[in-house]
């Protein structure tokens, strides 16, 4: 297997041996591969700078088998979002999400395009919270997992906004009472409705919606725990570090 120039993002490297390391990159045209990147962690290689995260990069490589030598490396001609602190942080949640929902050689070209929209639209602190709920929607929509925020799973009647609904997984919302204790996440109808047109605006709703959306993860996550999640109680890490 060949491929040349083709543009991608690292989702996570790690070492391996002396001065090599293993590159999880996410690829418009080819999918999630995983590379063999030689001698790249070395002090004097000059493909080791450029292999960073959240940065657009142009890749070649080839070989036999599920790992593939990485050939080449170069900046790509797009700037670089420039992200610190919390959205950095956000950053690599996104990108464990893609590394566990990501099956290896799935092209997914219009996720890519969404990816490399949320890297840039993360530089925006104050909206950090709306983006990774945006995104989680439209990531488990495109790997076919969409949600039903508009319809009662049990009644086939329309949310109505001034209701509640109780979620659950794989089926959808259902009509609660309130008064009952519930242990599925419950929503307003116009939480859901909110969340249907992409317009969270309320502090309600960015609760209710981070409530369901830790929910939906976990029944697709299962057993995997997301490591990124603890860097939001450790915010000092170096959370770069290779």
């Amino acid at each position: 297997m060949r491929a040349e120039t083709q543009i991608a993002y690292i989702l996570h490297k790690r070492p391996f041996r002396d001065s090599s390391q293993i590159l999880d990159v996410f690829s418009r045209q080819y999918g999630r591969i995983s590379l063999m990147s030689r001698g790249s962690r070395g002090a004097k290689s000059k493909m080791g700078g450029l292999l960073q995260l959240f940065k657009p990069i142009l890749v070649s490589w080839q070989g036999r088998g599920e790992m593939p030598f990485l050939n080449s490396v170069e900046m790509a001609d797009i700037k670089a979002p420039a992200l610190s602190g919390k959205s950095q942080m956000s950053a690599l949640y996104i990108n464990e999400l893609l590394v566990y929902f990501l099956h290896k050689n799935d092209v997914h070209e219009d996720l890519f395009d969404r990816y490399h929209a949320c890297l840039y639209a993360l530089k925006e602190n104050n909206n950090i919270e709306v983006v990774l709920r945006l995104f989680e929607k439209e990531l488990l929509q495109l790997l076919g997992f969409g949600l039903n925020l508009t319809i009662d799973a049990d009644s086939n009647e329309p949310v109505c906004e001034d209701a509640y609904y109780a979620y659950h997984f794989e089926h959808g919302p259902v009509l609660c009472d309130m008064n009952r204790r519930i242990k599925n996440p419950v929503l307003s109808g116009l939480s859901l409705m909110a969340f249907e047109r992409n317009e969270i605006e309320s502090e309600q709703q960015r609760s209710e919606i981070k409530k369901l959306m830790r929910y939906i993860l976990a029944g697709h996550l299962g057993h995997k725990q997301l490591k990124s999640r603890e860097l939001f109680r450790k915010p000092n890490r170096n959370i770069l570090k290779s």
